[in-house]
């Protein structure tokens, strides 16, 4: 399991050279190398420029000298110590200052390794360039760090990381309440269950802690639960959405966002949960439904719509979604859906789905159209009328493919 106090041996090091000895091999020991699951690695970062007793400016050097950019923004890192680097800024070598020295002081590398030195000193250098051309500047990439690190503690659930970062400014808002996100999820998207030796129960009650703390941060409360209860619902997390509504979470004011969330991930306990406790199932329309439509699972639209969701009054919507929805809108890969479309087509039809015209034919039609209405056309328990309407949809397609 990573171990966010991965650093604790390099607290005796004094130079780039002796934290390098250690470095890699500690990393990887901790489970949190670049080769590992992110956020594994960035969390690794995270953690050692918050937390470690070094210097800030050995602390710096280090991930400059041996962070891997492709697994984090190192601005990170510029942000995380701008205050305190600068306190010991040195001027830069006259033979490079009138290239770099407008962004500011060069850095103070505990090195004796020359070459070392200058790769940390041109990287600080280039990151520093970056703040004048998208505009951000060493406040904005602190703001930024603390963010980070206030979602990486709430990920782990580490009470004193998540106090750490409030002081410092963190916003349980920023970043579309990444923050709050991964505390709501809890064990169901980090597996923590599966690598160490806790009951399950206990797990939840620190997750349910972390939400507390984030309540009482001084962010608007009602924007966090509006924001816990929707990724709550998209894990399927229902022991979360059942305290998330005993703190006062609103599901019937949330405008079918979370049902709709849950919906769309498969979700049925909590989709069931949340129609126990409320959820207008008409809100904001036909969001609902449209999300169950769009995950192609006829279970998920059955469950909808017998929770009385008005598929008369989408009809032409429904079918629409459900031939123009493409793999990558569900996956990662790309897959094959010709079969779930078609028995969702089907499905549509039998509760009583009737398209007003063929307009509900769109332009983004998959390559296996032919294929699914095929299949559609051989449920037998199509009525006649929605049979006749596939003939149709068929129709104007050989119509298109001719023109």
């Amino acid at each position: 399991m990573p171990d966010l106090n991965w650093h604790l041996p390099l607290e005796q090091c004094g130079t780039l050279e002796e934290i390098r000895a250690q470095w890699d091999v500690l990393l990887e020991q901790n489970h949190m190398a670049p080769t590992y699951e992110a956020p594994a690695y960035q969390d690794a970062l995270l953690s050692f420029l918050g937390n470690s007793r070094l210097s800030p400016q050995l602390k710096l050097a280090a991930v400059l000298a041996y962070g891997s950019a492709f697994d984090v923004d190192l601005r990170l890192a510029v942000g995380a110590l701008f205050d305190s680097t600068l306190e010991a800024a040195l001027p830069w070598p006259t033979t490079v200052a009138a290239a770099v020295s407008d962004n500011g002081p060069t850095l103070h590398v505990p090195t004796m390794d020359t070459w070392l030195a200058a790769f940390v000193a041109g990287r600080f250098a280039g990151l520093r360039e970056t703040f004048t051309h998208d505009g951000m500047n060493g406040e904005t990439w602190r703001a930024r760090y603390w963010n980070a690190f206030l979602e990486m503690a709430c990920r782990h659930a580490v009470m004193d990381g998540i106090r750490l970062a409030l002081r410092h400014g963190a916003d349980p808002l920023a970043n579309d309440g990444a923050a709050i996100r991964v505390a709501a999820n809890g064990t169901y998207l980090y597996d923590i269950t599966m690598t160490v030796d806790i009951d399950p129960g206990e797990i939840d009650a620190r997750y349910e802690r972390v939400l507390l703390q984030l309540l009482d941060s001084g962010a608007e409360r009602n924007a966090i639960l509006t924001i816990a209860l929707s990724a709550a619902a998209a894990a399927n997390n229902t022991s979360m959405l059942v305290f998330l509504i005993a703190q006062g979470a609103d599901v019937g004011a949330d405008r079918g966002r979370a049902a709709s969330v849950a919906a769309r991930q498969l979700a049925y306990d909590a989709f069931e949960c949340l129609l126990r406790h409320g959820v207008d199932i008409h809100a904001d329309g036909h969001v609902v439904l449209a999300a169950a439509v769009a995950s192609l699972d006829e279970t998920m639209v059955d469950m909808v719509l017998t929770a009385g969701a008005d598929l008369h009054g989408m009809a032409d919507s429904a079918c629409r979604i459900a031939l123009e929805t493409q793999p990558w809108d569900l996956y990662s890969i790309e897959a094959e859906l010709t079969g779930r479309r078609a028995n969702l087509i089907a499905g549509l039809l039998r509760h009583g789905a009737r398209p007003a015209g063929l307009e509900v034919v769109g332009s983004k039609l998959p390559h296996e159209a032919h294929r699914l209405i095929e299949l559609a056309q051989n449920h037998s328990n199509l009525r006649a009328e929605a049979s006749t309407f596939l003939k149709l949809v068929e129709l104007v397609l050989d119509t298109s493919t001719v023109s």
